[in-house]
């Protein structure tokens, strides 16, 4: 682990040992806000570990959004679900680490599968481009409903994020998955770990389609005990709802959102025979007193037996203490049969906690809930910051989510990614952070395989490519 200096800094060195981690806040003090992009590179010889950074936004010293953004490698050919229009933007950060520019060829599709807006654009060596796809230079138009492909003529990392304006005027962010056009594109049904309907409530699926051909299916809502759910899903009410998305273009599936009483569970897509499936993702969001007060993205999640997650808890959380924050985790059984799942906590330094958590998720069915109530995990002692594994000998697929109260008592979430225990992660890049101007961001890299030690060094970089100094706490 890193202890902190409160020296700005652009380089920051990282020691990591199997289960070993460490976080580091932006002082977010500044009042102008600064924008660029990490990257977390390995020393030679040893493996990339996992990351993500955690934005925050505070307005009128508030903090009213909050959002998990995984480290991401390059691909050199993206796409995205797009939506603009009324309080939705949908805005892209792309950076470039090589030496040379990057050239990035771009177009919109709209829901019929029609393109239209083609473009392209520059990206400075060792440089970054944030920009909401209403605005230069992607200039896709004040109304958008479909998808955004890109080009670009040499590797690139890049992470898609998405703001609403709530009702109080408040910027809400939410990321959404790029799909690397270059990968094969499977042919077996999705998961998403974790939607909530009724009770303030709501969810929407949002399918892209990476192909060039009409792809359809089915989406099924299932709750906790492998039910299949009966809602209501763009004004009919079923358990199973059909998708056909036009060529390179996106749908979008919104529950109701009106219902008194809370369901929840999680989504499975399902492509018809022989057909590739769709990407997308899962946004719920919640509403309190007629307000939005937080949204987030849940992706599909691959299935394995062990996964690695970030852990965090501080404060009263469960009386709901302005500024506490407590993390969760949303397990889907895939199997037939009841799943023993096993969780284990250790620190930052790697060393165990002691303290173990088991779980009996139901054949087909999914478990949702904060650390703190786990059972075995009574005795944590907060605050705590450090590496939750969790591990079955059933398929199972795993989103971690992080909760948090703000200064009004209003209950943040987002979605922190899992690492596969067995898939090593390639060198990786954080393609957008922000700081000051209400802004800051949360860096956290973790040991996420198996046996994994690593060192190595977490770089800053401006939009321009010059190295970019912040404080870090």
């Amino acid at each position: 682990m890193f202890a902190a200096d409160q020296s700005a800094t652009s380089n920051i060195s990282f020691a990591l040992v199997d289960r070993g981690g460490l976080s580091l806040v932006s002082s977010g003090t500044a009042q102008t806000t600064s924008v660029g992009y990490a990257s977390i590179q390995p020393d030679s010889g040893r493996t990339a570990p996992s990351g993500l950074a955690i934005f925050g936004l505070r307005q009128n010293n508030v903090l009213v959004s909050e959002t998990g953004v995984p480290a991401a490698a390059l691909i050199q050919s993206g796409r995205i679900y797009a939506e603009a229009g009324g309080p939705v933007n949908t805005g892209l950060a792309m950076a470039n680490p090589n030496s040379q520019v990057a050239t990035v060829t771009f177009f919109f599709t709209d829901a019929n599968g029609v393109n239209f807006a083609t473009g392209s654009t520059t990206i400075p060596a060792k440089g970054q481009l944030a920009a909401f796809l209403d605005k230069a230079p992607f200039n896709g138009g004040s109304s958008i409903n479909g998808s955004f492909t890109f080009n670009s003529s040499v590797p690139i990392s890049v992470i898609a994020l998405r703001g609403l304006a709530n009702e109080r005027s408040e910027f809400l962010m939410t990321t959404l998955p790029v799909t690397d056009l270059s990968t094969t594109t499977g042919v077996g049904s999705l998961v998403f770990p974790h939607f909530a309907e009724g009770g303030g409530w709501r969810t929407q699926i949002v399918l892209v389609n990476p192909t060039d051909i009409v792809l359809t299916g089915s989406v099924q809502f299932r709750d906790q005990l492998g039910q299949a759910s009966s809602l209501a899903v763009n004004g009919q009410t079923n358990n199973s709802f059909a998708y056909s998305i036009p060529a390179r273009s996106s749908q979008k599936l919104q529950t109701s959102g009106t219902g008194a009483t809370i369901l929840s569970g999680y989504v499975r897509v399902t492509p018809a025979a022989n057909t590739p499936a769709p990407s997308g993702s899962a946004i719920f969001s919640f509403r309190s007193d007629g307000k939005t007060v937080a949204e987030a993205g849940v992706p599909a999640s691959p299935s394995a037996g062990a996964f690695r997650m970030y852990a965090e808890a501080s404060g009263d959380f469960s009386r709901g203490a302005p500024g506490s924050i407590q993390s969760g985790l949303a397990i889907v059984n895939n199997s037939g049969n009841v799943a023993a799942v096993t969780l284990e906590l250790n620190k930052l330094d790697g060393s165990s906690t002691g303290l173990t958590g088991t779980l009996q998720v139901p054949a087909n069915g999914q478990a949702v809930m904060f650390i703190n109530q786990i059972q075995g995990f009574a005795a944590l002692q907060t605050p705590f910051q450090g590496v939750l594994r969790i591990s079955s000998p059933a398929s199972i697929a795993v989103v971690g989510v992080r909760g948090r109260y703000n200064e009004r008592n209003e209950f943040l979430f987002t979605t922190i990614p899992s690492a596969n225990e067995a898939a090593a992660a390639p060198a990786l890049f954080i393609p957008h952070l922000a700081d000051g101007g209400g802004y800051s961001t949360q860096f956290i890299i973790f040991s996420g395989t198996a046996g994994q030690t690593s060192t190595g060094i977490l770089q800053l970089f401006t939009q321009s490519g010059g190295t970019l100094n912040l404080k870090m706490q």
